[in-house]
């Protein structure tokens, strides 16, 4: 199981061929678990790509800041999957690998999984989303020391097309 998460990290790249529509998004939310008390704000661009496993399905890169005691920003590039209730709506997932400036009480690894699950409507050339983010070394699953209380956000999001 451990091969085949970083098998699928490793080869979401090669899989990209261009799409032609790209998306700016600024998102904010409430920690909420291990990170109640903090407050963050992500920016996030969204490149749309080739289906993935019979979805539509993008890239992302974002950077994140989070305040409270355990502060940090992080960098990341992930890839996701839109499953459409309508043209109009629909759930995403998103999962990558991001870069934190420094390992805290919850987070303790360099780099760490990124998790976003959404539901989003696009609005004319406008995009909304509530959705949940999620950072985790993976402890867990690879069983690595240090540790992994993981940061979580409820979030509001606001994007627009171009």
């Amino acid at each position: 199981m451990r091969i085949l998460i970083l098998v699928t990290i490793v080869l979401f790249p090669l899989m990209a061929m261009t799409a032609p529509a790209d998306s700016l998004f600024y998102e904010t939310g409430g920690g909420f678990l291990y990170s109640t008390g903090s407050t963050a704000n992500f920016l996030r661009y969204r490149h749309e790509t080739t289906p993935l496993f019979g979805y539509s399905s993008y890239y992302e890169a974002s950077y994140a800041s989070w305040n409270g005691p355990d502060h940090d920003n992080a960098v990341g590039l992930a890839r996701g999957i839109r499953w459409a209730g309508t043209d109009d709506d629909g759930l995403t997932f998103t999962a990558g690998v991001s870069h934190i400036r420094r390992t805290t009480d919850n987070l303790g690894q360099p780099f760490e999984f990124y998790l976003r699950l959404a539901y989003e409507k696009n609005i004319g050339k406008a995009l909304l989303s509530v959705g949940w983010i999620h950072y985790s070394d993976g402890k867990f699953i690879f069983g690595w020391s240090g540790p992994n209380d993981s940061e979580n956000f409820a979030t509001v999001s606001v994007g627009m097309h171009f």
